[in-house]
């Protein structure tokens, strides 16, 4: 199934699947509290009104809540990782995009100052100006 690129999601397309996986990561978490903290199936607790973090509930209900927010956590995280970068912003010029071709400019443009500058020493001084390989290579 293509989608189409300038068909934006919907919140809830995107929220929905890290929600659910989470929810479902969360209940057995909780589950398995529950069945754990109550003794077992074989040998239930007798004393279930102790209250506080004591009580299998509140333990089973303690545990969903910490294992859906950590899921839920890094399953959006992962998600937003893997996520494509729209085309839009690789076009045009950035900080570092043209990095090359503005240091290639500015040396162009260092060469040419010097170049300049050795031309007016030399007309000042009387001399002929090096043109071509001569003035590249110093001699």
């Amino acid at each position: 199934m293509t989608e189409d690129p300038k068909r934006r999601r919907s919140l809830l397309e995107t929220v929905k699947a890290p929600l659910i996986f989470s929810s479902i990561l969360a209940a057995v978490a909780g589950f398995v509290t529950l069945i754990a903290s109550s003794g077992g199936s074989d040998n239930p607790r007798v004393d279930h009104a102790a209250g506080g973090t004591a009580s299998p509930i509140n333990l089973a209900l303690l545990a969903f809540g910490i294992a859906f927010i950590a899921s839920l956590l890094i399953v959006s995280m992962l998600q937003l990782a893997a996520r494509e970068n729209p085309k839009h912003l690789s076009e045009g010029a950035g900080v570092n995009r043209n990095s090359e071709e503005v240091y290639r400019q500015q040396v162009a443009e260092r060469r040419e100052k010097r170049r300049r500058q050795q031309q007016e020493e030399a007309r000042r001084s009387g001399e002929e100006p090096r043109y071509g390989r001569d003035a590249d290579s110093g001699e």
